[in-house]
């Protein structure tokens, strides 16, 4: 048993809940992609569509159900209870009623208006020497919910591509290095200053090279585009830099914070910068932009937010319950570290041979499904890795619950 605050209390719920949408979107994900097979097992069951839509929606759920318990934490003077208690009702609702929503299609406009809500529960004040890290993650939010808005009066597939690309790496990647530089104060032993500084210049960077990776699916001129593929990978080069010293100088601390921290780092500098300066190239966006290639880069960016969220969980989590030591083992770590990896190896690997089918054979569309199927089962049983390490996750979490008493302070 352990002893809170009515407001760690509240806090620990926030947590509770990130958790509960794990395993919901380890499902959601397996489902999505077992419409990629030649023989659909559930083609009668379940439109694939919906069930695309659905593991991008409790994707993105889970990491600004993550950011919001964050930013509340983050913020100086903390919330009261009562507001805590509040906050977490209405986020819960409206998560609950997000998901409902789904099946209604109206993704872009309940993106935008949850990411609305999330600035209004987030909106708390901090002391002047550590505001940066509140601001940026709520800047963040804010580009998301541009995202989104602009989402709504998108009319072409190529604008559509370029906001599906702004809004996790730019949105999600710049709320989560908040985060993750907010937790280097806690397990690494280096300078506040410093993660002061590095955030603001880190996260200009990575605002610079994901708006050049959007606008790269509109095409950019061959000078900017070369321009730019120099200068993409160099910005998240900056981002390893930074984090890999933070991880290096690691304290006492006790979490698999920092594993998860270099995992995100490791998947942003792979789909932000060495496939963020190859999407820049002219013919890109017509021709791979849309396929498994671009798929795997959204793919990248959304589980580097992710390996944020889930290293704020194992610290917070931690500090909550006043113990030094892991909340979750090593296994679901390694699974997701090595599914995530894999899992895109296959799907740039099939889409560089979707590419070569159709340019050399020009198969139609069920012959062509049933060429890429060993690449297809492949890039399953790599998910199926990744699913069962987000189930592991949670019940990991739930097997090393604590009662909670609520104390007064």
């Amino acid at each position: 048993m352990i002893q809170l605050s009515p407001r760690g209390a509240e806090q620990y719920r926030l947590l509770t809940l990130v958790v509960c949408l794990l395993p919901l979107y380890a499902v959601a994900l397996l489902l999505a992609a077992s419409f990629q097979l030649p023989a659909q097992p559930l083609a009668g069951l379940v439109d694939a569509s919906l069930a695309d839509a659905f593991s991008r929606r409790l994707l993105h759920l889970t990491v600004l159900s993550g950011f919001l318990a964050g930013g509340l934490m983050m913020a100086s003077p903390s919330p009261s209870a009562t507001a805590l208690k509040r906050i977490r009702r209405t986020w819960t609702a409206l998560v609950m009623l997000s998901l409902a929503a789904t099946p209604l299609h109206a993704g872009a406009a309940t993106e935008l208006a949850l990411a609305l809500v999330l600035l209004l529960l987030a909106r708390q004040a901090s002391h002047k020497e550590d505001a940066v890290y509140p601001r940026v993650l709520r800047l963040g939010i804010a580009l998301y919910a541009v995202g989104a808005l602009a989402s709504l009066a998108a009319t072409g597939e190529l604008t559509a591509a370029a906001i599906a690309v702004f809004q996790p790496l730019v949105g999600f990647g710049m709320a989560g290095l908040s985060v993750v530089f907010w937790l280097m104060r806690r397990f690494s032993r280096v300078d506040a200053a410093w993660t002061r500084d590095g955030l603001q210049i880190v996260a200009l960077l990575v605002f610079l090279a994901g708006s050049l990776i959007s606008l790269g699916r509109l095409g950019l001129p061959p000078l900017i585009a070369t321009a730019g593929a120099l200068l993409v990978p160099l910005c998240y080069i900056i981002l390893a830099g930074h984090c890999a010293r933070a991880i290096g100088e690691r304290n006492e601390n006790a979490t698999l914070a920092p594993h998860y921290i270099a995992l995100a780092t490791l998947l942003w500098l792979i789909g932000g910068g060495f496939v963020g300066a190859l999407s820049l190239q002219p013919g890109f966006a017509a021709s791979a932009a849309s396929s498994d290639i671009g798929l795997m880069q959204l793919g990248l960016a959304g589980w580097a937010a992710l390996a944020v969220v889930l290293a704020w969980v194992n610290d917070s989590a931690s500090a909550l319950r006043g113990e030094n030591r892991r909340v979750t083992g090593y296994v679901p770590f390694w699974l997701l570290s090595f599914g995530v990896g894999l899992a895109a190896v296959m799907e740039a690997c099939r889409g560089v041979a979707r590419l070569y089918l159709r340019l050399s054979l020009n198969p139609e569309q069920g012959a062509l499904l049933d060429l890429l199927a060993p690449l297809t089962v492949l890039r399953l049983i790599c998910l199926l890795a990744v699913a069962a390490s987000l189930w592991i996750y949670a019940l990991g979490f739930w097997l090393r619950r604590m009662r909670i008493r609520v104390v007064e302070a």
